[in-house]
């Protein structure tokens, strides 16, 4: 090849727009500016349970097995907005952050009050999985096979899974703030022993059968 044709081939390639050759056909404007959204939705959760955990860590609630919870889902959404921002400009779409709305909710502390703030939190985290379903929808009606394979692969199970876990942490709030006091107590000294792992998490993953139950 001549120095005047490997000129040429540099010439166009420099001036191409190198992520879009990158792009599938697929992987549309629409569908970018949705894995945008979800990204802003993780981190506004983030920021959210970031809150909750200090809320309850501060004195006057002192619920630390409860602060471990937060800390948990607040540390899983930065993990996945991490991953998925990789994940977005692997497939030749850009980062453009978005202001992150600070939360205006507040932990009760007189008196100390837990089923309104575990509802809440019941409620953001279904809230990430429903705009995962939408995402996953949008990603089949384009065609765009990757982007749905790996929303289901590294999310669908896991929030699925997360929703359950705290709903079942709802139901023993719940049950415990009848009487309130001791029963709270012990519900978070059980999650202070865990490090802040739901004590039935396992239980609510579909693939772990009790012993003696077959798949059918």
């Amino acid at each position: 090849m001549s120095a005047e044709g490997a000129k040429k081939i540099i010439a166009e390639v420099s001036g191409h727009d190198v992520d879009q050759l990158v792009r599938t056909a697929s992987f549309t404007v629409e569908i970018e500016e949705s894995v945008r959204g979800h990204i802003h939705q993780e981190l506004t959760s983030w920021l959210f349970f970031r809150k909750l955990a200090a809320d309850c860590s501060r004195s006057n609630i002192s619920l630390h097995g409860f602060a471990r919870v937060w800390e948990r889902s607040a540390a899983e959404c930065l993990a996945d907005f991490k991953w998925l921002e990789k994940y977005l400009v692997s497939r030749g779409g850009r980062s453009k952050p978005t202001a992150i709305e600070a939360t205006k909710f507040e932990w009760p502390d007189n008196p100390v009050e837990p089923v309104g703030p575990c509802k809440e939190a019941l409620f953001v985290e279904k809230s990430l999985l429903e705009d995962l379903q939408r995402l996953c929808s949008l990603a089949d009606k384009s065609g765009d096979i990757a982007l749905r394979d790996a929303i289901q692969n590294r999310f669908m199970r896991k929030e699925t899974r997360h929703v359950k876990d705290l709903a079942d942490l709802l139901q023993q709030v719940v049950r415990v703030s009848k009487q309130p006091g001791l029963g709270l107590y012990l519900l978070d000294q059980e999650l202070r022993h865990t490090d802040g792992i739901v004590p039935w998490d396992s239980v609510d993953e579909p693939s772990q059968q009790h012993a003696g139950t077959p798949e059918i």
